[in-house]
Parts: C-alpha cells; structure tokens; sequence
C-alpha cells in the first residue's frame, strides 16, 4: 500500500495525530505528558508553528497547528523522535513509541465551519473517552488546551493561541467570551454526541469526519488542494519553491549574520575560534532554538568540530545562557 500524501504549503493548517504502537500508552503519567507539551513547545517554536488546541490521551494525542512556512514533515519527524527518545530514556525501554506514521490532515481553516468543528472535536475528546463530564467539565479536560482558552490573556501560555477559534465561535476573548464558548462545548456534549456526519454543510466532498481522510474542508478547498498536488505533496519533487531545509538555511545565515555583527567577529574568526566560545555557543543555540537545520549543517557552518559533538555543545550553550542573563540577553536578541 502506498503512503498517503503530505501536504506541505505556507499557512496550512493541520489536524495532526498519532497512536501508541499496538495502541499501547505514550503517556505512562502526567510527567510523560508534561515532556511531552515541552517537546512540541521546542518544536513547535524551532518550525514557528502557530499552535491553535491540543488534547493529550493515554494512547494517542490530537492537535491543530499551522504551519507559515512549509516545514510539517521536517518539525513532526523531530517531535516524534525527540519524545520517543525522552520516553524510552526515562522508563528504560527501547524501540518504537508510536504506531507508524502520524496522520495528518489539511483543516480549510479559512472556514469558520470547518476549524470550528476540529476544535470542539479535540476539546471534546476527554468527554467522549468518559473522562469529563459537565460537572467536571474543567478537571477532566486537564491535559487539553481547554485550560489555556479560558484562561485571561496574561495567564495564558505565550504558545497557545485560541483568538482566531473564539472568533470562530462568536465569542470575544474576555470572560464573558471564554465563558460562552465554555457553555457551547458542554452544551454540544449533551446534545450530539459528537456525530459529526449531521453537521457537515452543502459543498463538502470526501471523508465526513473529522477522523479521516487527507482533507477536511469544502469541494472548492479540494479541488485547490488537488489541483497544486504537484508543487505542494511532499511524495513528489518539488517543482517551484524551496525546501524547508533550504528555508531553514536561509533563517540559519540571517542569525549567523547577526550574531557576528554583535560578537564582533569575521568568517575568517570562525574558522580558528575554540568550538566552545561563548559567542560561538549563543550563535549555535539561537539557530538550533528557531530552525531545523542539522547537526551536520550546524556544525560545518559554525566551524564546530564533528557533528556528533553538537549535542553536547549546545548543552553547554544552554546551561550558559541559564546561569549568566547577558548571554541569554544576547540569544534573545539574535532570535528576536
């Protein structure tokens, strides 16, 4: 059987999720999922994904994210190893986490319909696994981005991002607003139980829910999609365009730029300063931190030795910048 289609385009919006191997757990405990959530943070802050909901299961996990720039493939293959390795380091195991490919589907986000439905589907997840219940709506939403959306704006994480889902929703994003949609989602739990078949509009093609398929939008959306298949599926070469490595890249040289301009150092500097400079370090982090260039890249660019010592420099980048704030002052402004 042939591996379906990715789609990879500027502003995509993504319903993406995946199962444990043989259904098994990926969350063994709230620490799991904790790692987990700082994980796709890392990741999610290397690729700029904006990240709109989430839900965290015992065996699988949901979230809508978008992508401004082309770079699913690249961010999720990073997020799925990285998490397998923390998991399997800490409960001494080995082998595959996940069951095959994580699946990943194109949202018509422009939609209020179709983004609308994908976010109560995710927030409505614990309800329907029997977690949560109206009356303890809140507590068994805990490993959702619930929380988050009804949060104030000044509590709530800097990486969640439900403004353009409230808005969907009619719901402002002050109390009276996050309570509405609070009311909504409890609401819709009681009255439908999540048939999403009944709720699909005139002009939709393909899967009917929100669990299949490759895209989950309107015919006209479809047949757009279709149409630039060959410039937008992963499965097939590129024809216009660059690659999200080369996309990387390109960030990678504006930070290596910056960072000479403010060390005061040359391209010839960079060929005979010690791999563990401090600037050299902070460089290094700033790139890794918002890019997906590799190892190798990394450290053939910066003049950092062999590849496979890049991890441990840039742990000692990072425990730099945490103990002296001028270096993590220097990072911030090389990221910025």
């Amino acid at each position: 059987m042939s591996r379906s289609l990715r789609i990879e385009y500027s502003g995509a919006v993504y319903h993406v999720q995946s199962i444990g191997n043989r259904g098994d757990a990926i969350f063994l405990d709230d620490e799991d999922r904790i790692t987990f959530l700082q994980t796709f943070q890392e990741a999610a802050k290397r690729c700029g994904w904006i990240v709109y909901c989430y839900a965290l299961m015992t065996n699988h996990y949901h979230i809508l994210f978008e992508t401004p720039k082309p770079n699913l493939v690249d961010g999720m293959k990073w997020l799925q190893t990285t998490y397998t390795m923390r998991f399997n380091t800490r409960h001494q195991q080995r082998g595959h986490l996940f069951a095959g490919r994580y699946h990943a589907m194109v949202v018509e986000a422009d939609n209020a319909h179709y983004f609308s439905t994908i976010i109560d589907y995710i927030h409505l997840n614990p309800a329907r696994a029997g977690l949560a219940r109206p009356q303890t709506f809140l507590s068994g939403s805990k490993w959702t981005s619930l929380p988050a959306w009804l949060d104030t704006i000044e509590n709530r994480p800097n990486w969640i991002h439900p403004e353009r889902g409230l808005k969907c929703f009619g719901c402002d994003d002050n109390e009276e607003g996050r309570q509405k949609y609070l009311n909504h989602l409890i609401g819709r739990f009681e009255a439908e139980s999540m048939d999403e078949r009944s709720l699909i509009p005139a002009g939709h093609v393909g899967s009917s829910t929100v669990q299949r398929g490759w895209c989950y939008g309107s015919g006209a959306f479809r047949t757009k999609l279709i149409q630039n298949l060959p410039d937008l599926a992963t499965r097939t070469p590129r024809n216009k365009g660059a690659s999200s490595q080369e996309i990387s890249e390109v960030q990678a040289e504006a930070i290596i730029k910056k960072g000479l301009k403010a060390f005061g150092l040359t391209e010839e500097e960079l060929l005979t300063t010690p791999f563990s400079l401090p600037s050299k370090l902070i460089i290094a982090l700033s790139i890794r931190n918002t890019t997906m260039v590799s190892y190798e890249w990394l450290s053939k660019r910066l003049h950092m030795g062999k590849p496979k010592s890049m991890g441990t420099l840039l742990f000692r980048a990072k425990k730099l910048v945490s103990t002296d704030l001028k270096s993590k002052a220097w990072m911030e402004r090389l990221m910025s």
